[in-house]
């Protein structure tokens, strides 16, 4: 039931100053200026064994020049890299940041 409910508020929001992403497990809180880039990458984690997806994306943030991965918002291609180009925008974030097209295992 709790993942459930927790399924409910997994995401990323923006308030104000700070980038919240809620996973299944946790929550993380990202200072806005540390993050440089937004894009999506082929997704690994949880419901694949941590192989890389041909199928789905996810987001990953450039923070302070560190790659976070963020499962929690997995989706088709299309959908993954529409959200990508949302959250670049709400922060503030150059087109170029995207690196469109360009993901972590090309198959």
């Amino acid at each position: 039931m709790m993942l459930v409910l927790r399924g409910l508020t997994v995401g990323v929001v923006v308030v104000g100053d700070k980038v919240i992403s809620r996973g299944w497990f946790g929550t993380r809180t990202i200072p806005r200026a540390d993050i440089s880039s937004v894009r999506a990458v082929n997704y690994s984690g949880l419901w694949n064994r941590s192989s890389s997806s041909r199928l789905f994306l996810m987001l990953e943030l450039n923070v302070a020049g560190s790659e976070v991965e963020i499962p929690a918002v997995v989706g088709r291609p299309l959908k993954v890299q529409r959200l990508a180009s949302q959250l670049r925008d709400a922060l503030g974030l150059a087109a170029s940041s995207a690196r469109v097209g360009e993901y972590r295992n090309p198959g």
